[in-house]
């Protein structure tokens, strides 16, 4: 018989003092020579952020602080630039900008946002494995003007960027073309060199979303792009004023969007996606099926409600196509159905029921995508799935003889099964920036978060614990096998672009306790690592989920296609800060629901 927690809050606050900063525990060089500081890097939402006086003393900038007041004043030949804490918009030569971050105060240190810097200086930054450090990389011109220092000048030849003939602006921004990536959600690169600032926002009648680029130069002039797409119409680009470039995305509907920046310059745009039709029908087994057409099947979380009794259905990052509606349905325990745009991007469909319905899986079925429900609880489709399970003799769980297990541990008896990703001949994702597999990095945080989880008493097994390949189905079985309380899943991301990041946690929405962990790990994570918060996500076709009879989740815990979050991914002490992230969601989920 396992035993049951019963009091945490000791072992809890060993942990649960987090903040949105994670120390870098990389040596950070700017060109040759190692930044020595009192106060190390931080990383906020993946941006990676540096004591302001690394500006004045490795890249030759006036800096004036005014701590009580939280502004910041930075002067390099012939810029100021001007910030406040806490405030992600900036001034360049009085023109204003907005930074992914804002900057911060850490006990009298202030802390600024690196990538905004190195886009506005035209410098790289690189990631060195091997040392491990970070480098900001110069050029010859930009180093010779360091050499020189801030007060005399006069003698360096300045790039274009840094020269008041040409430019009012520190790194005049440069639209050089639009491109048109397609895809489910109309995906569209707006290739940029440089940092640039802009504005967003919908028209109707027609149609159109708009984005306007502020203090950015043309390249050449853009013609018109006629696209003809599910989403988006035509692409066009002028120039809206003396200090603006508006490109206008004709579209078919008018659906909310996402923009996001690339590391190396240029924004991302991703449209919702599409709903429209719905429908209702009993397939050949009886069971109710509502069906929808989409451009592809969005993500979605649902939620029962009482007094009156109602099924909400909530569609992530969607646009509903032609308004709201309603469908009288009559087939007990549905009533009607209800679906409106709740946000601009979550589509939500509202079951009028006169008894309990869950849905318990998705089929895309000629071209539209098709839920199909249980007539009942959660717990009553979990009772059935039970029943319907073979009966099989599963082994007494032997405790490790080579140590002891402590009664006053939050995991005290708790089997966990940690399942780091891929392996072997399978390498998941490779990044391609530095070629990392993702299987490598799943496995140092799998091992490191086995040894957390075993400290905190609990009786961990590994589905590998070194380099080789283990089948889907054979994880599922081991934890199975093994009478195991939860099964953790670890995996990297990737996306196709590289503006994607963060963090994000799936589960099988069939059990309500997935959901539950999710949640917890989620959350977690998310307060200790302080990285994008993706959230959770409903998944029915994963292999190492769907066929296992405990708690369930499989952890995305970042994307090697995003750079710097690469960076972040292949240090030992962000893989550590994840591991705990992990075992803090572990115990939450224990206290509050076993």
């Amino acid at each position: 018989m396992r035993k049951k927690v019963l009091m945490i809050l000791l072992f809890s606050l060993l942990f649960f003092i987090h903040s949105i900063e994670t120390d870098a525990a990389f040596k950070f060089y700017v060109g040759d020579r190692e930044v020595s500081s009192a106060t190390s890097l931080m990383v906020v939402n993946s941006y990676i952020l540096i004591p302001v006086e690394v500006l004045e003393e490795y890249l030759a900038a006036e800096v004036e602080c005014d701590l009580d007041a939280g502004k910041i004043a930075i002067t390099f030949p012939t810029i100021t630039i001007n910030m406040q804490v806490g405030e992600a918009k900036v001034l360049v030569n009085g023109v204003e900008q907005i930074m992914d971050v804002a900057p911060h105060d850490i006990d009298g240190h202030i802390m600024v946002p690196l990538r905004f810097f190195a886009d506005l200086l035209g410098l790289r930054i690189i990631y060195d494995n091997k040392i491990p450090a970070l480098i900001l990389g110069l050029t010859d011109v930009v180093a010779d003007w360091i050499a020189a220092g801030s007060e005399d000048a006069s003698g360096i030849q300045l790039p274009d960027f840094l020269d008041p003939n040409q430019s009012q602006t520190l790194g005049t921004p440069v639209l050089k073309d639009i491109v048109f990536m397609g895809g489910p959600r109309s995906r569209v690169f707006i290739d940029i060199e440089g940092y640039v600032a802009y504005e967003s926002f919908l028209l109707t009648n027609p149609d159109r979303m708009v984005i306007d680029l502020k203090g950015v130069e043309l390249a050449q002039s853009l013609p018109v792009q006629e696209i003809n797409d599910v989403i988006v119409q035509r692409i066009r680009c002028d120039r809206f004023d003396a200090k603006t470039i508006r490109i206008v995305f004709d579209l078919n509907k008018t659906t909310n969007y996402e923009i996001n920046r690339w590391p190396d310059g240029g924004l991302e745009v991703e449209f919702n996606y599409q709903i429209g039709a719905i429908g209702y029908y009993r397939d050949a087994e009886q069971r109710p099926r509502i069906w929808f057409e989409a451009n592809e099947q969005p993500t979605f979380q649902y939620q029962p409600l009482p007094s009156p009794m109602r099924l909400i259905i909530d569609f992530q990052d969607s646009t509903l196509l032609g308004g709201a509606r309603e469908l009288q349905v009559k087939d007990h325990p549905l009533r009607g159905i209800r679906i409106n745009q709740n946000t601009p991007s979550v589509t939500r469909m509202v079951l009028d029921l006169d008894g309990p319905m869950i849905p318990v899986a998705v089929e895309e079925v000629n071209g539209r995508y098709e839920i199909i429900f249980f007539e009942g609880t959660q717990e009553e489709y979990e009772a059935k799935l039970a029943l319907e399970q073979p009966q099989v003799t599963i082994p007494e769980v032997p405790t490790p003889g080579d140590r002891m297990i402590s009664g006053d541990k939050p995991l005290t008896g708790r089997v966990i099964v940690v399942d780091p990703g891929h392996g072997g001949s399978d390498p998941g994702t490779i990044s391609s920036f530095r070629g990392v597999f993702e299987k490598e990095i799943v496995l140092a945080i799998g091992l490191k978060f086995g040894q957390l989880l075993e400290d905190a008493g609990a009786i961990v097994f590994y589905t590998r614990n070194d380099d080789r390949y283990i089948s889907l189905f054979d994880r599922a079985k081991l934890a199975e096998m093994v009478n195991a309380d939860l099964l953790i899943s670890i995996h990297a991301n990737s996306y196709e672009g590289v503006a994607a990041r963060g963090i994000e946690t799936l589960y099988n929405p069939l059990y309500l306790d997935n959901f539950r962990l999710a949640q917890s790990i989620q959350s977690e994570l998310i307060a200790q690592v302080g990285a994008v918060n993706r959230g959770v996500r409903p998944r029915t076709e994963l292999v190492v989920l769907n066929n296992v009879s405990m708690p369930a989740v499989l952890v995305e815990i970042g994307f090697l296609s995003h750079q710097e979050e690469e960076a972040l991914l292949i240090d030992s002490e962000y893989q550590q800060q994840i591991a705990i992230g992990l075992l803090n969601g572990v115990i939450i989920f224990f206290a509050q629901y076993r």
